[in-house]
Order: structure tokens, then C-alpha cells, then sequence
């Protein structure tokens, strides 16, 4: 008995010894395979280096510390990208499925301090980037989380070693990711579950003119949030005027934070990219425009906004935007050496229904607002329009409040040689239009209506034409039979190449002069 107890031992023991010689034998094989595959089977263009490799097949573990890797251009043959990471782990590595299945299944691919930076050259075709895409991988690979821990991405241009784009401390968290042969013809390769993103101080360039800055984000699949949003014109005003080839905005956009309700990012039949959300929250927005009207005039024409929605190259679905408590001044410049001429929102407040080039007739998406118009008069707007009708017939309609007309000589004075004196007790209007003439039903009661011509100094009263302004200006518009003045004026004619803005301000100018000029 003794005996065939000790023959049992030996037996299992040989057996122990042979299974850690076939796991030490196949952790040195895998892991040369892996080095060799790390420092020969690359692309030419792509150098990798590493300070130690762990390998462990009963964890199901791979790990690499300090990795490097380089990208060289083909086009130019110097160092286009490099990625440092600080350790990369790949935990839960399933050989099974490896061997039975032909699936790779992990638990988790985790990134510590992953830095990414990139230096974009125009000169590079865009093929080139395309080239590695190309390669089919048969086998399924099923992820159940990538974890990234503080990520930094730099993006500078090589031509003119200036920054396009960089973002700090990334967090990232990517669940029940799925890579196959039918997701890999996809332009997102890739299905997966669930996701958290955060991010601090991130900067984007968008275009050659504007840049756009981010304190902090926090993205997941319920909510998106960002705070201290900034975007702005990276020119200084005189600079951008001299460079632009026409008319643009000079612009300083600040927001405290901005909150999207149940963001959704997809593609429709793999060709349509489509956004929506229930909700989009702006917080005190910050908003001073600048437009130098000296330079020459854009004549590109500018569609109704209903007509850019429709012609979105994409499938956008917002139910409801609001702002909360923002602040608008909008500055003009007419005249040489003189200061632009200022209009001031403030406490403006928005409620924005359907802004959607999805839905069907009759939904229409309507816009309404609330503000104090010059820092003191009442404002309230509703706009409405239907993204499907072709003709991109609106209704603009407004009610103002009391308004000191002496508030308006911010922009009058140094833009229309105008000083303006009185009160406009109370003013309403309607437009109604399309995209090519609107009609103005305008409404006001005003009293002790006075405009005085200045000289080209825009300080000295000019007399001649100030008389001559008093002849065609009512200094009332108290009647016997009414306090208020009513007025119709149709067929304003549009012009195309200037914002709606411009339609909705010329159509109502067209209103306010008939009800306060002598008939």
C-alpha cells in the first residue's frame, strides 16, 4: 500500500513538473513572439521600445512598462507622432477562447499616463493615413473594459510649430466594446456599451480664424457637461481686419457651463452622421461681437436659419436648448476713426423648441426669447419657422417695453451721426416673410420724439439737417382718435447676401419708419 502510495506521488509529481515546464516554456515562447513581433513585424514606419516585459499565462496577464512609440512620415522622414505610455496592462487575456473559438477576449486593456503627441503637415497626401486601415482582422475581439488613467494629447502644425489642439488628465472608461469583421468596415469600427470621458483644459483651434478652450468635461452616456467654455477669435480686431479678405466677426464667447441631456452620437446606415439630445443648457453666456464694416462686404449668400438646418449634412435632433441669463453686445464700426457704434442684451434668457431637421410637418421650431434690450427696456421674442417648408416662411414677432431713446445714441452717435431724444412707451410688431420679402405689422405709442443731425464729427449739432429731420419726424403718436401709431409695410425685399439678422432689422426699420415719419 505504502508502495502504490508513493508511486501515486511520483506520478503527480512528474505531471507538476511537466505543467510548470510547458507554462514556463510557453510563457517564454508568447513572450518572445511578442517582443519579436514589437521589434520586427512593424511597419517600416513605426519603432517601439520598452523598458521590461511581464508575462503571465495563469493570470492572463500582459504588461509592459515605459513604451515608446514612434511613427516616421513616408512622404517626410522625420517623427510625425510618438506615444509614451507609462504602463499598459492587459488583464484577463482569455488563451481558451483564443485557441477553440478564434476569439480574443479580454477583461481589461488599462493605459496609465498616456501621452499622445502628433505634428500635422498639410504636405503629408491623405492616403498616407489611411494605409493602415486597410488590413482585415478575421478574428472577433471582445473587450469588457479600456480603462485610460491621465491621458495628455498634443496636436502642433509642423509647418508653423503652432498649436491646433491639446487636452490634460484624460479618464476614460469604454465598456462591452465588440471588434469584428462586420464592425471593422464601419467609419466607427467598433460597437460597444457604455463610456465615461473626462478631460481638463482643453484648447482646438477650429479654422485659421477662432479657437475654442474647455476647463473641464465629464461625458457619459445619461449627461455631457462642460464648464468655462471660451470661444473666441484668436486675432486681435485690427489684426483680423486686415487680413480677412471680407467681412467676419470678431468675437469673445464665454459660457459657465453647458449640460446635454442624453447626448446620442451615431451614424445611420453607416453613411449619416446623427446627433440628439432632450436637452441642451447654456449658462451664463458672455457674448461681445465685433464686426469692422469697413471691410469689403461678404457677398456669399446666407440662408434662413430653417434652410440651414434643412441642409445639415447630418441628422440633428435637439428638443429643447435654453439659456439662462446671458449677456450680448454687439458692436459696429461704420465711419473711420471713430469707435464702433454698441446695442446691448442683457439678462437674456431663451427657450428653443425642436431644433431638428428631423421632424415632419407641421412641427415647427419656435424660439423665445426674454432680455432687457439697452440695459433697461423689456424685450420678449417668439420666432417660429418649419424646417420643411421650401419657401422658409417665419413669424417674427416682438413686444418692447418702456425705452429711453437716449439709450440708442451708443450706436446712432458714432454710426448715424443721429442723437436721439424721447420715450417709446410701448412697441409691437409682427413679420411675417420668406426667403425673399417679409411684411411688418408695427405698433407703438411714443412721446417727445427728437432727432438732432450731427456734423461729421459726430459731437456738433448739424442745424440744416436737424431742421430738415424735424419737418418728416412726429414727435408724437398721440392722435384724437388713438395713442398709438399702427402701421402695414409689404413687400421688404430681402437681401440674401446679409444674415437674418439683417432681415428681421431692416424689416422692422421699414415699421418704425412709417409709424414715426409724416405721412
Amino acid at each position: 500500500m505504502g508502495k502504490q502510495k508513493s508511486n501515486w506521488l511520483k506520478f503527480f509529481g512528474i505531471i507538476a513538473i511537466i505543467l510548470v515546464l510547458v507554462v514556463f516554456i510557453a510563457q517564454y515562447v508568447i513572450k518572445s513572439k511578442i517582443e519579436r513581433v514589437l521589434s520586427t513585424n512593424l511597419p517600416e514606419t513605426i519603432n517601439v521600445t520598452y523598458s521590461d516585459l511581464h508575462l503571465s499565462i495563469l493570470k492572463g496577464k500582459i504588461e509592459v512598462e515605459d513604451i515608446k512609440l514612434t511613427n516616421f512620415g513616408k512622404t517626410i522622414k522625420k517623427p510625425n507622432a510618438q506615444i509614451n505610455i507609462e504602463q499598459l496592462s492587459i488583464n484577463g487575456l482569455s488563451y481558451w477562447n483564443y485557441l477553440l473559438s478564434n476569439l480574443i477576449q479580454i477583461d481589461e486593456i488599462y493605459l496609465k499616463n498616456p501621452n499622445i503627441s502628433y505634428y500635422h503637415n498639410p504636405l503629408i497626401p491623405n492616403e498616407e493615413y489611411l494605409t493602415s486601415n486597410k488590413k482585415s482582422i478575421s478574428k472577433q475581439i471582445q473587450i469588457k473594459e479600456i480603462n485610460i488613467d491621465k491621458g495628455h494629447v498634443l496636436v502642433m502644425d509642423s509647418e508653423t510649430d503652432s498649436l491646433k489642439f491639446q487636452t490634460e488628465n484624460i479618464y476614460l472608461k469604454l465598456e462591452k466594446i465588440v471588434f469584428n469583421q462586420e464592425t471593422q468596415t464601419r467609419k466607427i469600427p467598433f460597437d460597444y456599451d457604455n463610456y465615461q470621458i473626462n478631460f481638463d483644459s482643453f484648447f482646438g483651434q477650429l479654422g485659421d480664424y477662432e479657437c475654442l478652450t474647455v476647463k473641464h468635461g465629464k461625458l457619459t452616456k445619461d449627461a455631457t457637461e462642460l464648464t468655462s467654455l471660451r470661444l473666441y477669435t484668436k486675432y486681435t480686431k485690427e489684426k483680423l481686419s486686415r487680413i480677412i479678405p471680407f467681412e467676419r466677426d470678431h468675437f469673445n464667447l464665454r459660457i459657465d457651463s453647458v449640460q446635454v441631456e442624453k447626448p446620442h452620437f451615431g451614424i445611420i446606415e453607416d453613411s449619416i452622421w446623427q446627433f440628439s439630445s432632450n436637452k441642451v443648457a447654456f449658462f451664463k453666456p458672455d457674448f461681445n461681437v465685433y464686426r469692422d464694416k469697413l471691410v469689403a462686404d461678404d457677398k456669399r449668400i446666407k440662408p434662413l436659419y430653417s434652410k440651414m438646418l434643412r441642409n445639415l449634412k447630418m441628422d440633428l435632433t435637439i428638443d429643447n436648448v435654453l439659456i439662462h441669463d446671458g449677456d450680448i453686445i454687439y458692436s459696429e464700426r461704420v465711419k473711420v476713426n471713430r469707435k464702433a457704434g454698441e446695442i446691448t442684451f442683457s439678462k437674456f434668457n431663451a427657450d428653443i423648441k425642436n431644433v431638428s431637421n428631423t421632424y415632419q410637418s407641421p412641427t415647427k421650431t419656435t424660439l423665445n426669447f426674454d432680455m432687457l434690450f439697452m440695459k433697461h427696456a423689456p424685450l420678449e421674442v417668439v420666432w417660429s419657422f418649419d424646417v420643411n417648408n421650401l419657401s422658409d416662411l417665419f413669424e417674427f414677432q416682438a413686444e418692447i417695453g418702456l425705452l429711453q431713446a437716449r439709450y440708442l445714441n451708443t450706436f446712432t452717435e458714432p454710426n448715424l451721426n443721429a442723437r436721439l431724444e424721447g420715450e417709446l412707451d410701448k412697441t409691437y410688431f409682427t413679420i411675417s416673410g420668406t426667403d425673399d420679402t417679409s411684411t411688418i405689422d408695427f405698433k407703438v405709442r411714443y412721446k417727445d420724439f427728437d432727432v438732432t443731425a450731427l456734423k461729421d464729427n459726430g459731437k456738433d449739432k448739424n442745424k440744416f439737417l436737424t431742421d430738415v429731420a424735424k419737418l418728416f419726424v412726429n414727435k408724437s403718436s398721440q392722435s384724437k382718435k388713438h395713442p398709438f401709431k399702427e402701421a402695414v409695410k409689404h413687400n421688404i425685399e430681402r437681401n440674401k447676401t446679409k444674415s437674418a439678422f439683417n432681415f428681421i432689422w431692416i424689416s422692422a426699420r421699414a415699421g418704425l419708419l412709417k409709424t414715426m415719419t409724416v405721412e
